[in-house]
């Protein structure tokens, strides 16, 4: 099974995953980031600098896994 990278950047701000996770394939390692995205939501304040973007062994960027806007708030 291949081994993907889950660097979150939230806000602005990059973590880097340094031990990744295995995965079935590609399909399974993107509903994994958008799960990340969902558990982290109630922490993203500014969507247009915020995603979860999975690499692969080789470092290459694989996707990106963008933050959702949340509703407008009056």
């Amino acid at each position: 099974m291949p081994r993907y990278f889950f660097n979150v950047v939230l806000n602005g701000q990059p973590t880097v995953d340094p031990e990744g996770q295995r995965f079935r394939d590609e399909g399974a390692a993107r509903a994994h980031a958008r799960h990340l995205t969902m558990l982290l939501a109630d922490r993203c304040y500014d969507p247009m600098h915020s995603f979860v973007a999975v690499s692969g062994l080789d470092g290459r960027l694989a996707f990106k896994v963008p933050f959702r806007e949340s509703g407008s708030q009056i």
